[in-house]
């Protein structure tokens, strides 16, 4: 394991060699090749125009030996002229090589810079390049989340929508049965009624019956009294006969029209001039009937999710008492009109 980490280590600089000699190196090889090139050329020809003045120095000492000799040589003149023009084209050429060189040393330098420049942006892309890996890696880990959320929230919503089903289902089943029990209450009630009626009718017959038998009673006392020559009129029994007459109603004292619908339940508080009643539209209502041909609405009792079939008072006036067609009864204080059971 040792050995491998310390073969891995070795790699691992050799291979940083290699990328620093790519980015070092292999960008300038072919302007070094140039540059060495002439490095070489100019040596060359340093050491060729070195010999060429060692040469021309040569023949110049043989020139002005021959012509202290009084010997002078029309061939070594032309070849002392050859050699000076060949080391002045020489120092030419080499001072355009040196104007290259520098030309080329000057291009190595704004290539270095740029190439600094080049990797100093390179390095700020690389950790442009790694906040922004983070940030999308982030962004990648919250997507994730907040895809199973929506997967939690797309099942909590199946399971609610199937609950909602079978609530509709059940809520259709019991609208069934609460219409059939309707329909079966309203033909009961329609079916009371007619028994009502017929003890009404029945009930108001036996009264008129009273009422002729109680009145020829009574004609046939005033006859014995008219007949009696010493006793007048009792006045109690015109009393009697206006308190008769006056036990049948002939037409309503106050009408109201207290429900948007059927009134089903009518009760008198016990205490004070109140009435309430309860209707088919889910509400127990209170009258105040204290002042002359007048009823006003004392207050409203809500709650109820059916029509209201029967109200009442307790003892002392303060609680009311109402049950509806829900299923349910409750009770609410008369003083401040709040429900404050439900059984």
């Amino acid at each position: 394991m040792v050995d491998k980490e310390i073969g891995n280590w070795k790699l691992n600089i050799i291979e940083q060699i290699r990328k620093r000699n790519r980015n070092e190196v292999e960008y300038f090889s072919d302007l070094i090749f140039y540059n060495n090139k002439l490095i070489e050329d100019s040596t060359s020809l340093r050491d060729e125009n070195l010999q060429l003045t060692i040469e021309n120095d040569k023949l110049r000492k043989e020139c002005r030996e021959g012509r202290g000799g009084g010997i002078s040589s029309g061939a070594d003149q032309e070849k002392i002229q050859s050699l000076e023009q060949k080391i002045l084209h020489q120092q030419e050429e080499l001072t355009s090589l040196h104007k290259r060189r520098g030309e080329y040393a000057q291009q190595i330098v704004d290539l270095n810079a740029e190439l600094q420049d080049r990797n100093k942006t390179i390095v700020e892309k690389d950790a442009k390049i790694t906040r922004q890996i983070e940030t999308i890696n982030s962004l990648k880990a919250e997507i994730s989340l907040y895809v199973t959320h929506v997967n939690e929230l797309d099942t909590l919503n199946q399971t609610i929508r199937d609950e909602h089903t079978a609530l509709q289902l059940a809520f259709s089943s019991l609208e069934e049965k609460l219409r059939k029990v309707q329909t079966e209450n309203h033909r009961l009630v329609d079916k009371l009624m007619k028994y009502k009626s017929k003890d009404a009718d029945k009930l108001n017959e036996e009264n008129e019956n009273f009422m002729k038998k109680k009145q020829a009673t009574m004609l046939k006392e005033l006859e014995e009294a008219v007949k009696d020559s010493s006793r007048g009129v009792s006045p109690e029994v015109g009393m009697v006969m206006i308190d008769v007459k006056a036990a049948v109603p002939t037409s309503p004292h106050v009408h109201v029209d207290v429900h948007d619908g059927e009134v089903n339940a009518v009760r008198w508080s016990p205490v004070d001039h109140l009435v309430a009643t309860g209707g088919a539209d889910r509400k127990v209502k209170l009258w105040d009937v204290s002042k002359v041909a007048m009823c006003e609405n004392k207050g409203v009792l809500i709650g109820s999710n059916a029509g209201v079939m029967s109200v009442d008072f307790d003892s002392t006036g303060t609680l009311i008492l109402a049950a509806s067609n829900d299923f349910a009864s409750r009770v609410w204080t008369v003083a401040d009109q709040r429900l404050r059971r439900i059984k």
